[in-house]
């Protein structure tokens, strides 16, 4: 967990320093970031499913996991998310076969569920709306971009292209490029993703500290009777 907030911690510094730039040229490496207005020359969605149309889909697998705290979806990390789209930002394309998205999910309700799929919504104990494909087993939710949507994007700066880049501490998952808001918004939603990390760590670092403690007085106990029994 330590691990974890340390890689959190480290993915907020990328990007409070991603270097604001309005346009990419050839000679331009690092770290960037784009603001500006989402355009789309095509609308995409998942066909039979979701009643509207958006300038970038990207679907997240879930999976059913059950833990002491109880029984719960989560993301599936193993999994690679079915993308619909593509955007440009202040004339630049944004591709990627990843993206990791700092904005809410996409709502799944009346107006954009289909209504013979509206049955399939889940919420659970979360804001976090997800479509189930079967009960305790599977299951996805949505991010989505409109044309026309403010938007920043960071990535790596490469051939006058943007890039995606390897998240700090995983190296082995496939490299993104991040979308949010504003910056403001993302490094405020990192920070409580680190914030769960520690609280997580210090409940765990609680639950451990009496079995701790125990073999400390263990081991302590065995190297005083040691000592007594050497004494002459």
């Amino acid at each position: 967990m330590l691990l974890l907030y340390w890689d959190s911690s480290r993915l907020i510094s990328i990007i409070i320093h991603s270097k604001p730039v309005t346009q990419l040229s050839a000679d331009m490496t690092g770290i960037v970031r784009l603001e500006g207005v989402a355009i789309s020359e095509t609308a995409v969605t998942d066909e039979g499913t979701l009643r509207q149309k958006y300038a970038m889909l990207q679907k997240e697998p879930f999976r059913w996991e059950c833990s002491r705290s109880g029984c719960e979806y989560k993301l599936n990390d193993s999994l690679n998310p079915k993308i619909w789209g593509g955007l440009t930002v202040n004339g630049l394309d944004i591709q990627a076969e990843r993206y990791h998205f700092y904005t809410n999910w996409l709502p799944l309700n009346i107006e954009t569920v289909e209504s013979d799929h509206l049955f399939r919504i889940y919420e659970g104990g979360s804001s976090r709306p997800l479509l189930v494909e079967k009960s305790k087993s599977t299951a996805y939710g949505y991010y989505a971009v409109s044309s026309g949507d403010w938007i920043t994007v960071i990535g790596q700066a490469k051939n006058g292209r943007l890039e995606p880049f390897t998240f700090p501490g995983n190296e082995d998952m496939q490299p993104v490029i991040l979308i949010g808001d504003s910056l403001e918004r993302m490094v405020s939603k990192e920070k409580g993703i680190r914030t769960a990390y520690m609280v997580v760590g210090i409940f765990v670092m609680l639950l451990l500290l009496p079995k701790t403690i125990g073999r400390i007085r263990h081991v302590y106990g065995k190297l005083i009777a040691r000592n007594k029994r050497g004494k002459p």
